[in-house]
């Protein structure tokens, strides 16, 4: 592993939703305008930060997300880990609660969480979270555009037990509710609010060409 990624912080991909907005089509498995899947962007952004180990968590249609990261992931840039969440149709907190626990077991000092429908966020956006976390280790570091948090969301080890006694479909909003007064902020841009999760969304996606 090179000197430009730390060992403290996993990237923790979420993949494993049923994609029932998009239906029959898979989000993630949606192809740009140069061919290249969905998911696939977003994890090769990742691959380029400074995140020690990137997991993704992978649930419905597992082996097709697997094997399209796989097939274009950068081969001299740490290579990506995945573990299934057993439980991904019972929600967000589900997949999530499998990610945290893999960052758990590999004592990771925090957990990004990425979304695998999000491949305009930046590299760069990613880097200075991983800072403001290694700087300031506050229990989560948030991106703001226009007044909102959006994705995706730094979280400190020491949170790692709330959020794995999450449930439901909400993801941790709740927590992050929680611990508003102590979030350290970051300006970003419109991109943290950008997903592709619906019909016109993916055909919008199918004409963009997003170099990694």
């Amino acid at each position: 592993m090179t000197a430009r990624h730390s060992d403290g912080i996993d990237a923790i991909v979420l993949a494993a939703g049923l994609s029932r907005r998009t239906a029959p089509r898979h989000k993630l498995l949606a192809c740009d305008a140069d061919g290249i899947p969905m998911i696939a962007t977003t994890v090769r952004r990742i691959q380029a930060s400074r995140a020690g180990r990137i997991v993704v968590v992978l649930g419905h249609r597992a082996d097709e997300i697997r094997d399209a990261i796989q097939s274009h992931v950068v081969s001299d840039r740490p290579a990506p880990g995945f573990v299934i969440a057993p439980d991904h149709e019972r929600g967000l907190s589900a997949t999530l609660r499998s990610g945290i626990g893999e960052a758990q077991a590999h004592g990771a000092a925090g957990a990004m969480i990425c979304l695998g429908d999000m491949p305009l966020i930046q590299t760069e956006l990613l880097d200075r979270m991983i800072a403001a976390h290694q700087a300031h280790h506050p229990p989560a570091v948030v991106v703001m555009h226009d007044g909102r948090r959006g994705n995706p969301v730094l979280w400190d080890r020491r949170m790692f037990p709330s959020l794995l006694g999450l449930t439901g479909d909400e993801g941790a909003r709740g927590l992050l509710r929680q611990h508003e007064k102590d979030l350290l902020r970051l300006p970003a841009g419109e991109e943290i609010h950008l997903d592709f999760d619906t019909p016109d969304r993916l055909e919008q996606f199918s004409r963009l060409s997003l170099p990694s």
